[in-house]
């Protein structure tokens, strides 16, 4: 909404080039959301960085934006740590997937009904960046699509749902099954590197989807693999795989 209105005209690589932003950032860099917290300048500089990568912006206005990314910063945070605290839970993780469904017309409305109320939160980002632009952002309209097909990846494709089973459950099962597999043999590392890549594949599959549990699953996967923390990986994976 604030790149829109700072530019005045909507693009659709506008979201492609945040998201590069989110994932070089928490992924690539290793990074929190409380470093963005404590140096805005830097995200914001990188976030304009991939809008010009993608010709979203140009020299002239690159400045102007990145002082307005780093403006909103702040409430962007407050509603980010209301949808997603600290102390989060699966509760949260299923209240976001159930928000941002393609099916669900009203995310605020559902996120309340799951007990996150961020009502507060985002008139406050709203007035923000009614200040920042002197423009205020329309609310966003959400459309009932249905989606066809199953999306599929070099991981394969996404295990279907079984009976007193979550799609969470079953991907992570899927993973650990994998992960187990290269952990009999040795943990060979060319097993490891191509399970790395094709995890890396299916997050930037998924990065602009819907599916926020099964995106939030696979970017943390992809930090400990990275960081070879096998062990770790495995104990999450089991942790989902029982929900």
């Amino acid at each position: 909404m604030l790149i829109a209105n700072h530019i005045g005209k909507e693009h659709e690589d506008i979201g492609w080039a945040v998201g590069d932003a989110i994932y070089e950032y928490l992924v690539k860099q290793g990074k929190t959301v409380e470093d963005i917290e404590k140096n805005p300048s830097e995200f914001a500089k990188l976030v304009v960085k991939k809008l010009q990568e993608r010709e979203v912006v140009g020299p002239t206005v690159a400045r102007s934006t990145q002082k307005a990314i780093k403006e909103v910063i702040p409430a962007t945070i407050k509603l980010i740590n209301k949808m997603w605290p600290k102390d989060h839970s699966i509760k949260h993780l299923r209240a976001m997937k159930e928000a941002f469904s393609p099916d669900t017309k009203d995310p605020v409305r559902a996120l309340k009904a799951a007990g996150i109320d961020i009502t507060k939160e985002l008139e406050e980002l709203r007035n923000t960046i009614a200040e920042v632009t002197g423009k205020r952002p329309k609310a966003a309209k959400k459309t009932t699509r249905k989606v066809a097909g199953r999306r599929k990846s070099k991981l394969g494709k996404r295990v279907e749902e079984n009976e007193g089973e979550t799609p969470l459950a079953l991907e992570a099962q899927k993973l650990l099954g994998i992960l187990n597999g290269l952990k009999y043999a040795g943990y060979p590392e060319d097993g490891l590197k191509n399970l790395e890549r094709d995890v890396e594949d299916k997050f930037n599959e998924l990065l602009h989807s819907k599916d926020f549990e099964i995106l939030t699953l696979y970017s943390i996967l992809l930090v400990l693999l990275e960081r070879k923390r096998l062990k770790d990986a495995e104990n999450f994976l089991e942790k989902f795989a029982r929900s």
